[in-house]
């Protein structure tokens, strides 16, 4: 079984300030887990509206934007490797953004993207999204968003939300291996509907497994229980009023009433949280992540 390790992290860039924050914690993450650090720059095809008739830009523009890309993707490979002694390679794609990052982590055996995101407000982000939505939608790996306002280097207070449903479990081995790599303290936040008693019964029950986790594991931590009627509120509320530096979501699918209306609780993160989100993918085949047996056979809803 293969066990969750941070080798090889993707850095997709456009340059902006929301990108250079999230530079600036792949380095850092880079450097404590012995990881290479990938750039990436994908060049969206554009019109040319100086034209009469606007027309897509000529191959001879996009030889020369590529070269002045790679030129600049390779100075700042440069300076990161002479800094921060880590290895940094570096490439330009064309054509979708997401669609090319999610190649390049699977192409790769990418163990982890970590991206910047101005996120999107309101119902626009149903029907349009942004880019790092689409990649956690999309991408095989664990994918962390980075937000401008991120100002923190590292993440020292993880906040992992528990839940009742199956899938849930999945994100804990992750917390745990970023945790040890940070010397963090997770925050256990369980939550559960306020009308339904059932599954705060068995949320209750589920927090308690995973401190008893944790301190098998020597992971610092602490814990809370919660309910309410909006998921996402909730927690980005609590993690805020205990400074949390990282949320911990599964990017689960779901076709409920209120995913359908809002997106799945991952984009919502990603869309509305201030503070950085890793979204880790539902895997179906259990050999891609290694649970431990204590986990696995006590958590059936974590």
């Amino acid at each position: 079984m293969k066990k969750f390790e941070i080798k090889k992290i993707l850095l997709p860039t456009d340059f902006s300030d929301t990108a250079n924050n999230a530079l600036r914690q792949a380095i850092v993450m880079a450097k404590l887990a012995g990881a290479e650090l990938k750039l990436l720059y994908v060049i969206e095809p554009e019109m040319n509206f100086s034209a009469t008739i606007p027309m897509p830009q000529s191959e001879g523009y996009y030889e020369q934007l590529k070269i002045n890309l790679l030129n600049k993707l390779g100075k700042i490979a440069q300076n990161i490797e002479s800094e921060n002694n880590i290895k940094v390679t570096y490439e330009t794609r064309f054509e979708t953004v997401y669609k090319q990052i999610c190649s390049v982590a699977e192409d790769e055996n990418i163990d982890l993207i970590m991206m910047g995101t101005h996120g999107n407000s309101g119902v626009s982000e149903f029907f349009i999204g942004s880019n790092a939505s689409k990649v956690v939608s999309n991408a095989n790996c664990p994918v962390i968003t980075i937000q401008q306002k991120a100002a923190t280097s590292g993440f020292k207070t993880i906040c992992l939300p528990i839940r009742a449903e199956i899938n849930s479990r999945q994100k804990v081995d992750y917390v745990v291996e970023l945790a040890k790599l940070y010397a963090s303290t997770v925050f256990i936040i369980g939550y559960a509907d306020m009308n339904n008693e059932e599954d705060q019964i068995k949320v209750k029950q589920y927090v308690l497994q995973v401190e008893k986790y944790l301190v098998k594991l020597n992971v610092n931590h602490n814990s809370t229980f919660i309910t309410g009627d909006n998921f996402t509120k909730e927690i980005m509320l609590h993690a805020e009023k205990n400074n949390a530096d990282l949320i911990a979501v599964i990017n689960e699918t779901s076709f409920s009433l209120d995913h359908l209306i809002k997106g799945p609780f991952a984009k919502q993160f990603v869309n509305h949280s201030t503070i950085p989100v890793i979204s880790i993918p539902v895997y179906s085949n259990p050999d891609l992540i290694s649970y431990s047996p204590y986990l696995s056979g006590s958590l059936p809803g974590i």
